[in-house]
């Protein structure tokens, strides 16, 4: 589909809906480039819905985090799921990490950049998970943990969503990783937003 159609598909749904929404399979398809020009064109000043498959993780959380689900959605109860269209390269990432959960106001963050890993202890944790993923070796949630951080930042729900993994557990890796001296848990949302 080129730019052309997509910019038409676009200015349909903001006359229709005063937001913009289009499918998965279109979103899926678009390209860094595509995106620049969208965000060129509606960058500032239109919201958009999140994807299906975003949607479907902010459910799960709804039910297993209610309390990060309202401090998030709560004000948009008449129409939550709808975001700056300048968050559009967040949530297309093609790994799963998803519209970020970074600036919570009433619950903690567990939001992670690899600027909040300790450099001597991570670095050691970080090489362990990496041999240990190229040998095919099981890895703990921790260790797990650890090698996403390094590759890109990630939330600890959208983490164990897409590893199907117990948030309860998920949070406890991230104690662990404290306790080790490998990680600086931030939870407060100014403090973390120099990291961002």
């Amino acid at each position: 589909m080129d730019i052309k159609k997509i910019f038409e598909l676009c200015d349909k749904s903001i006359y229709e809906n005063k937001f913009i929404k289009l499918p998965d399979n279109i979103l899926l398809q678009l390209d860094e480039q595509m995106i620049v020009a969208i965000l060129g064109k509606y960058s500032g000043k239109n919201l958009i819905m999140l994807p299906e498959y975003e949607i479907a993780f902010f459910d799960w959380l709804k039910l297993c985090d209610n309390e990060v689900w309202c401090d998030l959605w709560q004000s948009d109860d008449a129409m939550p799921y709808l975001v700056s269209i300048d968050f559009l390269p967040t949530f297309l990432n093609k790994d799963g990490r998803g519209f970020p959960i970074c600036d919570l106001a009433n619950t903690d963050n567990y939001y992670f950049t690899m600027a909040q890993m300790v450099d001597e202890e991570s670095n050691i944790m970080i090489e362990t998970a990496r041999t240990l993923f190229k040998e095919n070796k099981e890895l703990t949630v921790a260790q797990m943990l650890a090698l996403e951080i390094s590759i890109d930042p990630v939330d600890i729900w959208h983490f164990a969503y897409r590893h199907k993994i117990d948030l309860d557990v998920a949070k406890q890796a991230v104690q662990s990783l404290v306790e080790d001296n490998a990680l600086v848990h931030l939870t407060h949302a100014e403090h973390l937003s120099n990291f961002i």
